[in-house]
């Protein structure tokens, strides 16, 4: 006979859009294992999760997207809907309390139970990217503008991608909505950060940082190694991170 309280959970009375940081303890964790440490960190904290239904039901955790693994964040989103209703100060306090190592809360959102999932509802991210040239080929300023002008003037910039066990073509440029040189010192090998704005979109794809700067380094002819990314805001539907 089925487990009654397991096929009928506790009725949802509350939704939060938790934003948060990752920093370099965590840098390196898949996201798979950062949801269990976020599940397990819930629990400890004592904060009322609601589950969904049936026979294997699931804490209703639900993350914008997938941070790629090395890459740190400054802005990324989390919805977590609670069978009891908490207010947003102990909420606060159980969340810096015991979040997992290498997260940190940023803001906290109390939005309407049933709104549409905030990973439906996400349409592009900004990235900040320190940049370097190799010894044997330094990159200039001007090679970089040249180069980002060129990505940005471009009808098309067909790329491949490893989905799975197969390669996927696919036109990179609809994916991008902007791309700014921040800064650049043509001190040897050459450094600078870029900044670029990605598309989400649920035709098209995603919009992925390492892919532009494999695209911007064919532009210009050398070689450009990513020193550290980071994924400064997701960007909504509605406008909201």
């Amino acid at each position: 006979m089925p487990d009654v309280d397991r096929l009928h959970a506790p009725e949802p009375r509350q939704r939060w859009r938790i934003v948060f940081r990752r920093d370099e303890d965590a840098r390196f964790l898949a996201h798979l294992d950062a949801m269990k440490l976020w599940e397990r960190a819930l629990r400890r904290a004592g904060i009322p999760v609601a589950r969904t239904e049936g026979m294997s039901p699931r804490p209703r955790i639900v993350f914008a997207a997938p941070l790629p693994l090395g890459m740190l964040a400054e802005r990324e989103i989390v919805d977590v809907v609670l069978s009891e209703r908490l207010t947003v100060a102990d909420l606060r306090g159980r969340l810096e309390r015991d979040l997992p190592r290498g997260f940190g809360l940023v803001d906290l959102y109390d939005v309407w139970l049933h709104a549409p999932s905030v990973a439906s509802q996400l349409v592009g991210a900004t990235y900040r990217l320190e940049l370097a040239g190799c010894a044997d080929a330094p990159v200039r300023g001007t090679d970089i503008s040249a180069g980002v002008a060129a990505l940005l003037a471009a009808g098309r910039l067909d790329r491949e991608r490893q989905k799975e066990k197969r390669v996927v073509a696919y036109d990179l440029r609809p994916l991008i909505e902007g791309i700014e040189v921040e800064c650049w010192d043509d001190t040897d090998p050459g450094t600078g950060t870029l900044r670029c704005v990605l598309r989400h979109s649920q035709d098209e794809g995603t919009g992925r940082p390492d892919e532009v700067v494999a695209a911007l380094a064919e532009a210009i002819g050398a070689p450009i190694e990513t020193v550290t990314s980071t994924r400064e805001r997701l960007v909504l539907a509605d406008g909201a991170d």
